[in-house]
This record gives C-alpha cells, structure tokens and sequence, in this order.
C-alpha cells in the first residue's frame, strides 16, 4: 500500500503524536509499503528528504498564535496533491484537526481514497482551550464549539481511531454513526532493553540518586505541573532526599521554577529542559528514576508514559480513565489534583521497596502490549478493508 501520514506539528518540536506517528510510518515502511510523511515547512527541517525509508514532503507554512509548533498550511495546495498523485498514494491518515488534515480530506473526496483520522489528543480539554481564550469565562463557549469544529474533521472521516478505550467512547457518544476503532499507540520496545548504568548516569548527573522522580513532558497548562510541584513539596517535607527531574519545555517553566522556589523546594525540583528523544531513551534518566509521575488530567494515551512502563518504572498517576487504562498492577493513583494524596503515593513508593519492585515488574510485563510491529498490522487489517469499502485493492 502507499500511505501519507499528515501531522500538523513536526520537528523541531517533539510530542507523543509525532513519536508514535513515526513508528507506525517506520514499522510499515519495513513492511514493504510506501510511505510518506506530510509536515508543515520550516527552516530546521529545510534539508530533511528522508526518516529511514520514509519520504517527508514538506508544505509551504506560516506560523499560529494557537499552540507551540502549530502552523497554517494552504489546504488546496497544488503541489501537494500533484506530489500525492504522483506518489499512487492510496490511504490518506491524518493526525490532528488542522489544515494538513483538511488537505487529507480534500485529496481523499477528490479521488475517492479511504480517509483515516487518528483522534490522539483531548482538545476539548480546558487546559487545551485556554490557549485559544485566555479568559476563562469564555471557556464553555468554545468547548461547545471546538466538538462542532472537530466534527467538521470526523464527519469526513471514513474510519477514526483512538488510541484509547477512553476517548473512544467519547467519541462514540459523540458520533453514534461513524466507525470508530481502538488501537493503542506502538513503540519500538527493543530500544529500551539497554541504557546506560546507574553509576554513568551519576557522572552526567551527579545530583541523580535512588529516591529521584521523573517527568517527560510539556511544561504547559495542559499538564497540570503546578499540581506536581506541590505534591512534591508535601512529600519533600517529609522526606527530604525525595527529589523530581522535570524533562521537557513550554510557555509555563518559568512559573512553574518561580512556584518551585516560593515552596522552597527548587534544589529538589530540577527543571532539564528538553532532551533530544533519542538520548533521553538512552539516557538512563527512564530506567533509573525511581517512578515516573504525572498529574495530567487531559492524556489519552501518553506515549511518555507507555516509554516509562517499557522502562520497567512504577507509574504515579490521577485516577482519570486514560490512565487506568495504563494499568495492570504497575500504578499508584491519587484524586485528580489532589496534592496530599499525590504526596502520599510519591513516599509511599520512595520509602517502600517491596512495592517499587513489585510495581516495577508489572510495568515490565506489560511492555510487549505496545509493540510497535504488532499495532502496525493492526492498521494494516483497517486500512486494507477501508480500501475494499471503496472498491479499491491493494
């Protein structure tokens, strides 16, 4: 099959859709179909032609006020289409609600071609909504019209995925009439079966020790890091060798390290910054941190938390259906922004040994569910019966 992924954010930022995008693209590809990866242009990508066996068209682009790494593309783009034409491309699969996607949508009706949607991220979300409207007596507003916007997206849609049961259902209720499909995000697994040991982490990090935490993420509203920090700092109160690492950047580090100190716990609360992907896999910062922790309330599937359980690390998590779902005896849960008992779950699992590997190996076990390969066939099935749908073959 000749497939064209289209992602509405590309490199140099970093998020779970991209990381998860191009390890379908990469496990197909592998698999002997052509792939092509459709990205909004800009200058740090300006020489990239090719991801492995992957080509990478780029799209003339301008830059948004929306949301970090969001651009405008011309959804009618000659160029584009001519390109996909050229291509044979037969299944077009788009990954987010914004002008590529549209362009996805415009080829696909043009030429009668399976039309997939990927439904990864909540944007209905408030934290996602403040971006759009900064005063939040506003908010409801647009939360009304944000599911009519995506239905514009879904209703063009011939099949949607989602990542998780949760949003899948969601969705469900939402448009009773369309097929919707789950298909968890994949990931290489091999890449996490080695690191580097502990003792070449603490060269590199020598603050680095058996009590630290870890999060991967954007430091942004979404996330909820406020709600981290303070359930950090009742945790530090009472043990105070506890200590997070905070991998990842965003439009609220600068609040968030300014909340850090007015607790008094900013020498245990170490922001990182961003870490290029690759390294970070390699680091040993995942396999050596004691848990990974999170208080996000808005995930569907984070793939920063499927690299942790890969890790083999304890998850410290709210109790939000998407996160659940992420467990089979390797979590902690707290109420949503509930920052004591948050505090609780972090000693609980700094202080309690037997848990930690008892956490430890469930998260180990449950690593193959999110082998990459196998959710590649997985697509493989949907996307050959879409194109029978259309009385085409393969």
């Amino acid at each position: 099959m000749n497939i064209a992924f289209f992602v509405e954010v590309f490199y140099p930022e970093i998020n779970g859709v991209i990381t998860a995008t191009l390890d379908l693209a990469r496990n197909l590809s592998e698999r002997g179909h052509k792939v092509l990866l459709v990205v909004p242009y800009n200058k740090h990508i300006a020489d990239l032609e090719w991801i492995g066996g992957i080509r990478v068209v780029k799209v003339a682009s301008l830059p948004t006020f929306i949301y970090p790494g969001v651009k405008w593309t011309w959804p009618w783009s000659l160029e584009l289409f001519r390109t996909l034409h050229r291509e044979k491309v037969e299944i077009l699969h788009f990954t987010g609600p914004w002008t590529l996607g549209f362009s996805a949508i415009l080829y696909g009706k043009m030429y009668s071609l399976p039309i997939i949607q990927t439904f990864h991220t909540m944007l209905n979300e408030d934290t996602y909504l403040q971006y759009l409207v900064k005063r939040r007596t506003f908010v409801p507003i647009v939360r009304a019209l944000s599911w009519w916007y995506f239905g514009l997206y879904i209703r063009h849609s011939d099949v949607i995925t989602s990542p998780s049961r949760f949003a899948k259902e969601v969705l469900k209720e939402r448009f009773p009439q369309k097929e919707i499909h789950h298909i968890s995000n994949g990931i290489d697994i091999s890449i996490f079966k080695s690191a580097r040991s502990f003792e070449d982490l603490r060269r590199q990090y020598p603050f680095f020790h058996r009590k630290t935490f870890l999060f991967v993420g954007r430091i942004g509203l979404e996330k909820s890091i406020d709600v981290l920090i303070q359930g950090f700092s009742r945790a530090i109160q009472r043990d105070p060798d506890i200590q997070l690492l905070l991998v990842g950047d965003g439009p609220n580090r600068k609040e968030m390290e300014r909340l850090a100190e007015s607790l008094g716990v900013k020498d245990r609360v170490r922001f990182l910054g961003k870490i290029p992907h690759p390294e970070l896999l390699t680091s040993g910062l995942i396999h050596h941190a004691r848990g990974f922790v999170t208080a996000s309330v808005t995930e569907n599937q984070p793939m920063t938390v499927i690299e942790a359980i890969c890790c083999g690390l304890p998850i410290v998590a709210p109790k939000v259906s998407s996160m659940e779902e992420l467990s089979e005896g390797n979590a902690l849960f707290f109420p949503p922004g509930d920052i004591d008992a948050l505090g609780d779950c972090i000693l609980q699992l700094a202080e309690d040994d037997v848990l930690f590997h008892e956490l430890a190996a469930a998260s180990h076990k449950m690593a193959e569910r999110f082998d990459g390969e196998r959710i590649a066939r997985q697509f493989e099935d949907l996307y050959r019966n879409a194109l029978n749908r259309k009385g085409k073959t393969s």
